[in-house]
């Protein structure tokens, strides 16, 4: 069968429960993708699902214990941090535009470095983050009260919708590093490597990406004027200390 039809046939395949593509009579419409493809995309990575979701909160306690036992590495850190953050316009004048391109950059990166580091780059994606945030919140000069709700603040908003995709996005990005290793018993070698490619493809433009566009548009527009609106209200308040 040439490259291209074999190809085309994994693309308008679905995913079984196992992650092997599954022959559909069903014309590839944007209701079949988001009522077949992505659902059956997620069940089928959802081990690699979890275990990124896991690195991330695993991150979060490395994050908590390398601020308690090594603060003065943690604030070379932060501040390393800040720099990135000031660059991109700061608290004043960033833009969604420039938090787009930022993560933009990051999730495309994410699957073209899974295959050359072996899946090192988007477990990284999804484990850096919550270190961040562990570091970050330990940092803060506040009582514990205060330390929870500036963090909730900092990332619920739109890490309700940037969290699911770097999960997701990562996890794809592992299963094409590892496509080689773990193969689809039913696939060859490279029609392994293409289903996975395939599927990170569907899983990116169906729902990597629109999720991260709308994640953007939420941390300018709702994140940082929350978390300016608590920081002013806490500083001039006081909280209450648990």
């Amino acid at each position: 069968m040439p490259a291209w039809e074999r190809l085309r046939r994994l693309f308008l395949a679905v995913c079984d429960a196992d992650g092997a593509p599954l022959a559909t009579n069903t014309p590839f419409t944007l209701s079949r993708v988001y009522s077949r493809d992505i659902p059956a995309l997620i069940v089928a990575n959802r081990w690699l699902i979890l275990f990124t979701t896991g690195s991330f909160f695993a991150g979060l306690a490395a994050g908590i214990a390398l601020a308690v036992s090594s603060p003065a590495a943690t604030a070379e850190v932060l501040r390393a941090v800040a720099a990135q953050f000031d660059r991109l316009g700061g608290a004043e004048g960033i833009t969604t535009a420039a938090i787009l391109r930022n993560n933009l950059r990051i999730v495309f990166l994410s699957p073209l470095l899974a295959l050359l580091s072996l899946g090192v780059y988007p477990l990284l994606v999804s484990l850096l983050p919550g270190v961040i945030l562990g570091m970050l919140v330990v940092q803060m000069e506040a009582s514990v009260f205060v330390r929870a709700v500036m963090g909730l603040a900092l990332v619920a908003p739109h890490g309700i919708f940037e969290l699911p995709a770097v999960f997701v996005g990562s996890a794809l990005s592992l299963r094409l590093a590892w496509s080689i290793f773990r193969p689809v018993p039913a696939l060859s070698a490279l029609d392994n490597v293409l289903w996975s490619a395939v599927n990170v493809v569907k899983g990116y433009v169906f729902f990597v990406i629109p999720l991260v566009i709308l994640a953007a548009w939420v941390e300018v527009e709702v994140t940082l004027r929350l978390a300016h609106w608590l920081a002013t209200a806490f500083g001039s308040l006081g909280a209450p200390e648990l």
